[in-house]
């Protein structure tokens, strides 16, 4: 197997990491999965958490994340998947390749380095964000979060907070409208 490299941009999607653009993006994509709908399921869960006397429960964090996977991350799976195979054909060669290797998926990119004793992989979204790193030494696959999912998570962890101290208010204010055992009002603070 020969594999040519087709362009080297990694250095200028590095740069462009940062830009306005990724960041509008990243604000407009997070704003959008914020849908009223989302916020009152949030609002609902840390009333109930509240009650409880637990913050951000299990629940809270599991529908934040899967609400997060579906409307704001990037498909992952099809990039990675692909990553691997590359690797793995690099790894079957009598001469596994010991360069960088620079290809297109999807409209984004891999930087790999294949080697006999270790392989990383770095993929990117076609902004150029990080989305995923390889690394046969330990740590495997890992997802790196992009902005707009740093954004998002952000503001579902805003409205949660918000929506549970309200809550704890309003439940300290009942607590202090308790009637006395003598009949007259139990004032608390």
């Amino acid at each position: 197997m020969s594999i040519t490299p087709l362009f080297h941009w990694n250095s200028a999607a590095a740069k462009r990491e940062r830009t306005p653009n990724i960041q509008e993006k990243a604000e407009r994509t997070a704003q959008a999965a914020m849908t009223e709908r989302f916020s009152a399921q949030v609002k609902a869960m840390a009333k109930a958490d509240a009650k409880r006397g637990v913050y951000m429960d299990k629940a809270y964090i599991n529908a934040s994340l899967a609400h997060m996977r579906e409307h704001v991350s990037p498909d992952r799976s099809g990039p990675i998947a692909q990553t691997t195979a590359l690797i793995q054909r690099a790894l079957q060669e009598k001469d596994p390749l010991l360069e960088l290797l620079d290809r297109l998926l999807e409209g984004g990119s891999v930087t790999a380095h294949v080697s006999p004793l270790a392989q990383t992989a770095e993929i990117r979204a076609p902004s150029g964000e990080i989305i995923a790193s390889y690394n046969s030494l330990g740590s495997g696959w890992t997802e790196i979060q992009t902005a707009a999912e740093k954004k998002f998570l952000s503001e579902s962890a805003t409205v949660y907070a918000k929506a549970f101290q309200e809550a704890r208010a309003e439940m300290r204010a009942a607590q202090a409208q308790r009637p006395a055992p003598d009949g007259g009002l139990e004032l608390r603070a």
